[in-house]
């Protein structure tokens, strides 16, 4: 996948290199799996609105619609779709806003 290549001077090991389709939870999870090598857990509601789509423009050729990423975001979170990247769970956090904000809790 175009994201594995463009981004393996970062030195990881790319759980995605055997994906044939960039689907909208590879994406995701490639998202995630990015943002926690960075030690960034806290994920608000905008940053899929907007970091997310441009993240999978650059890195995956991808255009998918805000909506598109913020179902399947419900969907893995309903599903526990996350254990395999070191994610024990998403904690909803309450702010004074209104936006949905998230905590990944991680197995490190």
């Amino acid at each position: 996948p175009l994201g594995c290549r463009n981004r393996s001077s970062r030195n990881r090991n790319c759980w995605f290199a055997s994906v044939s389709k960039s689907t909208t939870k590879v994406i995701i999870k490639d998202w995630l799996s990015d943002r926690i090598l960075n030690g960034r857990t806290i994920i608000k509601s905008h940053e899929f609105e907007i970091d997310l789509v441009k993240y999978g423009e650059i890195y995956w050729g991808a255009t998918k619609l805000p909506s598109a990423y913020s179902r399947a975001w419900r969907e893995m979170r309903a599903n526990e779709d996350y254990h395999d990247l070191g994610i024990t769970a998403v904690k909803q956090v309450k702010t004074k806003g209104k936006e949905g904000t998230w905590e990944l809790i991680t197995s490190t």
